[in-house]
């Protein structure tokens, strides 16, 4: 169900991915009891939890994404730090999903300013594409910001593309926040002219005001 519900949110089926996955955390309420060390059915369990708080998220509906949040944070806590299924659960990444739900809800900036007051433990994640999402992500919630912190969000999606920049510069997402922050920067400023370049979309031009 943990590849299922995404890959047929992805096909339009959005209400019934949520279906499915109300369906599957029901069933896997059981999982979350830990014997002899095998935390992967818990892991697991908080995984279903975070995808339903990207669902929520999707959705416009914030209680409910903190509630998925909230109740993955108590599994993790139980957990701690694994990597069952190469999905780095733990409480390092539901901290990382409370950023991208929070750019996905409208509300980046709170989240960014939450992970400048208490920093996420990056080494913890041990993952480069994680690393790079989270970048991704801060930038995204930073470009929230009215423009008031788009220097930010130049600065984590260029820290994203230096980690793995073949799934960034190929990420739709990252693509149009060059553009978007490209579009109202105010003069030139070489390190969102050096983005473009790389991400190869489009012809550098001269901002208003420049010279």
């Amino acid at each position: 169900m943990f590849a299922r519900a995404p890959s047929v949110a992805r096909t339009g089926g959005r209400h019934r991915a949520v279906r499915m996955l109300d369906r599957a955390l029901d069933d896997a309420q059981r999982l979350t009891t830990i014997r002899d060390g095998d935390t992967l059915g818990a892991e697991t369990f908080g995984l279903l939890h975070l995808m339903g708080a990207h669902f929520a998220a999707r959705n416009s509906d914030a209680a409910a994404a903190a509630d998925h949040l909230d109740e993955a944070a108590r599994v993790a806590v139980l957990t701690g730090e694994r990597n069952g299924l190469r999905q780095h659960f733990g409480p390092t990444n539901v901290n990382v999903w409370r950023v991208a739900i929070g750019a996905e809800l409208g509300q980046g900036p709170v989240a960014a300013e939450r992970v400048e007051r208490e920093p996420i433990d990056l080494d913890t994640l041990g993952s480069k594409d994680r690393l790079a999402a989270l970048h991704v992500d801060l930038a995204r919630s930073w470009a929230q910001a009215a423009g008031d912190r788009d220097s930010d969000a130049i600065r984590h999606l260029d820290a994203a593309d230096r980690i793995a920049p073949t799934r960034i510069r190929n990420d739709p997402i990252a693509r149009d926040l060059v553009l978007t922050l490209d579009r109202r920067a105010r003069r030139r400023v070489w390190e969102l002219d050096s983005l473009r370049n790389r991400f190869g979309v489009g012809a550098l031009r001269l901002h208003s005001g420049d010279n």
